[in-house]
């Protein structure tokens, strides 16, 4: 029987959504509160409203978790974070000189920074998805799912060292692709 706490962030959601599972939460929580946390505290400078912060977010997972269409919820906790964030600046109304640190602290970004991270991040999901499969899934549960070589390893029942050769691999691949990408951009 494979352990919980090798599944990948988006398995561990679907046994919360589809069966309430207990475990499944306690996983996630035990590998995200830290950072989701980290990064509040950063930039609210308050350790009981980052830790409040942080739980509401979690909480919220619990009663309604997302659907996600990659493997890591990071992203949708950052995500989540940043919206909590405001609405605490929104609701304490803190002076200008405070508003002004947060913002810079949150790195807010104009609408065409976020439309090319968007296309970043999506040219980046279509590589990963041209990946061989195997290569691909070795990838996802190292950089998505937060897994050690050795876990993987094991998960997968092959040698660490083919863990690490699926890694090279893949990190060439995307690299190959991904310079394509700029290439072709740069040379428009």
């Amino acid at each position: 029987m494979t352990k919980i706490t090798f599944y990948n962030d988006r398995e561990l959601l679907r046994l919360i959504m589809e069966h309430q599972n207990h475990g499944a939460f306690e996983v996630l929580y035990q590998r995200h509160f830290d950072s989701i946390y980290r990064y509040v505290f950063k930039v609210m400078q308050d350790r009981e409203t980052a830790e409040d912060v942080a739980q509401n977010i979690f909480i919220s997972l619990w009663k309604k978790p997302p659907t996600l269409t990659y493997t890591s919820l990071l992203p949708y906790l950052f995500g989540a974070a940043r919206n909590q964030i405001s609405k605490e600046i929104r609701k304490n109304k803190w002076n200008r000189e405070q508003l002004d640190y947060i913002e810079n602290s949150i790195g807010i970004c104009s609408t065409d920074e976020y439309l090319e991270e968007k296309d970043t991040r999506s040219l980046l999901e279509n590589a990963v998805e041209k990946l061989p499969k195997k290569c691909r899934n070795v990838f996802e549960l190292s950089r998505f799912g937060y897994l050690s070589n050795k876990q993987i390893a094991k998960k997968l029942g092959i040698s660490v060292f083919t863990v690490e050769n699926h890694i090279k691999k893949a990190l060439y691949h995307l690299r190959q692709s991904l310079e394509l990408v700029v290439i072709l951009i740069f040379s428009w």
